[in-house]
């Protein structure tokens, strides 16, 4: 009996030195565990504030603005004249007497080309003639009885004058009536086709024929109004065929329109062919192609221009910090944008992490500049293949 307490004695007591171990078991991993927690929050607070260090900045990448002449090429299409050309008319009804042309003949300053019946003009010219001599006759015949005698009075002297001079002018106006019976070349050049022929009665209104000085052949073309100062006479321009076949002729510009067409807002002007091989025919379309310069422009690139609600602007960076720029479109060219804004050449345009940036954000230039006459540098000359480019 005294065996059996002992034993349940025992079993007492090891159940609570079990107990005892097992809740300092328990509390040890507590601690544990908790030291672990502390060492991770003090890990991430550590780990936010760097990241809110890091966020201030933000990394991009610039490139400076700079200034590039922009020429374009102007293309339109007109049709040829002759240096001088006329269609010639008679001045005066008639019968054709002769016919002096052929198609398509060289003549030359005053030649005859048509002759009208001029029988009544030569028989009125004799008599003009005649008249004037008579009177001419009269008036010496007085002034030497008045020398001689002087019994003649003044007025019926000069009444002799006035009939000379009014026979001198029936004369002159005989001659031109004699004169409108001809039809002549009124310059050098090459007469048309004729549909006149002897016996024909034609009258002011009759076509005789047409006379070119196609030496030199003018074309008119049409240029955007933004080119007024830009094309001016002296302007070399590349013309050619407008089929394209035969070589590229060169001419210039000779003279521009005083006014803009307000429906096409556009103004004419003229240029000038040299055709002293007379290959080229006037009423020929040629196609025109000028190079103008329509003035400077600040450069940036193309990646660098976004938009908002107020239009077009471009992310800089002024001391570090971005400052927002508004910008107006001129022309869009490889891989550039050509801009009008209030911006100094050389300010630094963000091109690479403009999503990120923000009004005010602090700037770290991965592209710093390197060469500080970079600014003063124009976009030709930035680019590889500075051989002035048409970028029209």
């Amino acid at each position: 009996m005294g065996s059996m307490i002992s034993n349940i004695t025992l079993q007492a007591r090891a159940k609570r030195r079990g107990r005892s171990a097992a809740r300092l078991c328990l509390a040890t991993l507590v601690i544990v565990v908790s030291a672990g927690c502390s060492e991770q929050d003090a890990d991430s607070d550590n780990g936010a504030q760097g990241f809110r260090q890091r966020s201030n900045v933000t990394h991009v990448v610039t490139q400076a603005i700079v200034e590039q002449s922009l020429i374009e090429t102007i293309q339109a299409v007109g049709t040829a004249r002759a240096l001088h050309s006329v269609v010639l008319y008679p001045e005066a009804a008639g019968i054709v007497r002769a016919v002096h042309l052929s198609a398509n003949t060289w003549v030359d300053v005053g030649d005859t080309l048509l002759e009208l019946d001029n029988r009544d003009e030569r028989l009125a010219l004799e008599l003009a003639e005649v008249q004037l001599a008579d009177a001419e006759r009269l008036v010496r015949r007085y002034k030497q009885v008045n020398l001689e005698k002087a019994n003649l009075a003044e007025s019926q002297i000069d009444t002799a004058i006035a009939t000379a001079d009014t026979a001198r002018i029936s004369l002159d106006q005989a001659r031109v009536a004699l004169d409108r019976r001809f039809i002549r070349a009124p310059f050098a050049g090459v007469v048309g086709i004729t549909e006149i022929d002897s016996g024909d009665r034609i009258d002011s209104s009759t076509q005789v024929t047409t006379l070119d000085d196609r030496s030199q052949l003018l074309v008119n073309f049409a240029v955007p109004e933004v080119y007024v100062g830009k094309v001016l006479p002296g302007t070399s321009v590349d013309v050619r065929l407008w089929d394209g076949a035969d070589q590229p002729l060169y001419g210039e510009v000779i003279a521009v329109d005083s006014r803009i067409d307000p429906t096409s807002r556009a103004f004419t002007a003229r240029a000038v062919i040299d055709n002293a091989s007379d290959q080229y025919r006037p009423g020929m379309a040629f196609e025109i192609s000028v190079r103008a310069e329509r003035g400077a422009f600040k450069a940036v690139p193309d990646v660098a221009v976004q938009w908002g609600a107020d239009g077009a602007y471009i992310w800089t960076s002024i001391d570090g910090k971005a400052v927002r720029r508004d910008v107006q479109l001129v022309k869009r060219l490889a891989g550039e944008i050509l801009i009008e804004a209030d911006i100094a050449l050389g300010t630094r345009v963000i091109t690479e992490g403009v999503q990120a940036v923000r009004a005010g954000a602090t700037l770290k230039d991965l592209n710093p500049i390197n060469n500080p006459k970079e600014s003063s540098r124009t976009a030709a000359e930035l680019r590889p293949d500075a051989d002035a480019p048409n970028n029209g």
